[in-house]
């Protein structure tokens, strides 16, 4: 956990770099910030690879929606997160195959821990 003072007063925050947003934790809130979508083929190339789904924020991971092995598609819900009394879906960024699932339901997660990868 990090702290900043702003005016006096002291803030606990998080800062978790996802693939299509900036997930920020500040005093028990979270908020998102779309990143700005890149063109460049360094980019595409590396979307070509596998795929990191990552806990948000830090807390429970309620249940799992695939298998590895399983076929998925674009935008798909795979895992169902708990935070602060709210449920979050997790989906998959791209269309392609479970390869790996690295959490089990109950387990609570830190912000930015890998749950499942996608290839």
């Amino acid at each position: 956990m990090k702290y900043m003072d702003v005016s006096g007063k002291r803030h606990r925050y998080e800062v978790f770099h996802g693939r299509d947003a900036i997930a920020v934790w500040l005093d028990g809130r979270t908020y998102y910030v779309p990143k700005a979508k890149q063109t460049n083929s360094a980019h595409d190339a590396s979307n070509a690879g596998s795929s990191e789904v990552s806990a948000m924020m830090p807390g429970k991971l309620l249940r799992i929606e695939v298998q590895v092995g399983d076929s998925v598609t674009a935008k798909q819900p795979l895992a169902i997160m708990e935070s602060m009394k709210m449920e979050t879906a997790l989906y998959a960024p791209k269309a392609g195959r479970v390869r790996e699932i690295r959490c089990e339901p109950g387990q609570v997660l830190e912000m930015g821990q890998v749950i499942v990868v996608i290839e």
